[in-house]
């Protein structure tokens, strides 16, 4: 089985991989595909197609293009249904933002004023609204920008733009915008694209609209964009690895630990900032519930935590940004799955979901 998937990834042009983080990879597949073909490959052999989140990620996407010399290779972008996305992968509620706009050639972007909602091409320049993660409480930044300018600031100083879930926020991010006299960003898009591996990504910055006939997108790198191509050619591909496993089966630590090394690489491994990124991408908005088990143990004898492979935690993401100390703690760790994905020590008796890697 191994040695036929190989031939089959060497036929099909394989020539490189560009690593994000320990858990997610690149992979440039050299052989001239149309996008059908390519989301077949890809889903076959990998993840899917790849899915863009940041404006970090398409440049690490472009600079690894640029040292393999290819100048364009298909993504995971295409045409479907107009829908509503928050910057940040909630869920959102379609009828508390109604009316939308009209069926449209471009992504539109929400803007508040006091009670006023309208909906403004994304590249106009205003003042936005960014939010804290634990906190929740919204910043009115008074710079202008565009939306997708906007959502990296915000990304890069705070959490993310503003999302509202409920009546409570809604009027509390008017509150905090009071002093802004005109309409302000807020995290909501509108569009009708989205990411063949069902990615809860609202990016779509350095990406143009050429032909609206087209339903696919390419990403080229001597403009640094992605664009929707004129035509369906044939053209290379990228194709995007993430292997985690959400196990909905609920165990004690020890059995979710037996059961992931059986059936993968062992229960999962969060060392990085990167690492954490990789997991907020592919569980945003799912409804996967925790705390989940995840490779984390304490030892009894001196009380330090360690990986399941024996690596001292390193960074950590412990809620209260501290780590349980014994008499007090349990000595089996698990993450929470919604906020900042925090960390936190449990009975290793109880059960609970999992979440399992593979070794990349």
């Amino acid at each position: 089985m191994e040695i036929t998937s190989l031939l089959f990834l060497l036929c099909a042009g394989v020539c490189c991989t560009a690593a994000l983080s320990r858990l997610k990879q690149f992979h440039l597949i050299a052989r001239s595909l149309n996008w059908t073909e390519a989301q077949d490959i890809c889903r076959k052999n990998y993840t899917d197609l790849v899915t863009l989140y940041n404006r970090e990620e398409s440049e690490q996407l472009i600079q690894f293009m640029a040292s393999q010399s290819v100048s364009k290779a298909w993504i995971g972008l295409h045409h479907t249904e107009h829908s509503l996305k928050w910057s940040n992968g909630d869920t959102v509620n379609d009828t508390a933002w109604s009316p939308l706009p009209s069926p449209c050639t471009e992504p539109m972007c929400a803007a508040i004023l006091k009670d006023n909602t309208t909906w403004e091409n994304c590249t106009e320049q205003k003042y936005f609204m960014c939010y804290s993660e634990g906190s929740g409480d919204p910043f009115l930044i008074e710079q202008n920008m565009t939306w997708y300018e906007a959502q990296s600031y915000c990304r890069e100083n705070y959490t993310d733009l503003i999302s509202i879930r409920n009546e409570g926020q809604k009027e509390e991010v008017k509150n905090k915008g009071m002093n802004s006299t005109s309409p302000y960003w807020i995290g909501l898009l509108y569009d009708d694209w989205e990411w063949s591996d069902g990615g809860r990504s609202a990016y779509r910055d350095r990406i143009t609209y050429s032909n609206r006939e087209v339903n696919t997108a390419l990403c080229q790198y001597e403009n640094s964009i992605c664009t929707v191509p004129k035509t369906n050619d044939e053209d290379y591909t990228l194709c995007s690895e993430v292997r985690i496993h959400n196990i909905g089966e609920r165990k004690s630590w020890e059995q979710a630990l037996d059961y992931c090394k059986k059936n993968y690489h062992g229960l999962l491994r969060i060392e990085t900032e990167e690492d954490l990124e990789v997991i907020k991408q592919k569980f945003n908005g799912t409804g996967f519930t925790g705390p989940v088990w995840v490779g984390l143990r304490q030892s009894r004898l001196f009380g330090f935590w360690v990986w399941t492979n024996g690596l001292p935690v390193g960074w950590s993401n412990w809620e209260g940004d501290r780590q349980p100390e014994q008499p007090l703690s349990n000595h089996c760790g698990a993450m929470a799955m919604e906020e900042g994905y925090k960390w936190s020590d449990q009975d290793c008796l109880s059960n609970r979901f999992f979440i399992c890697e593979e070794e990349l």
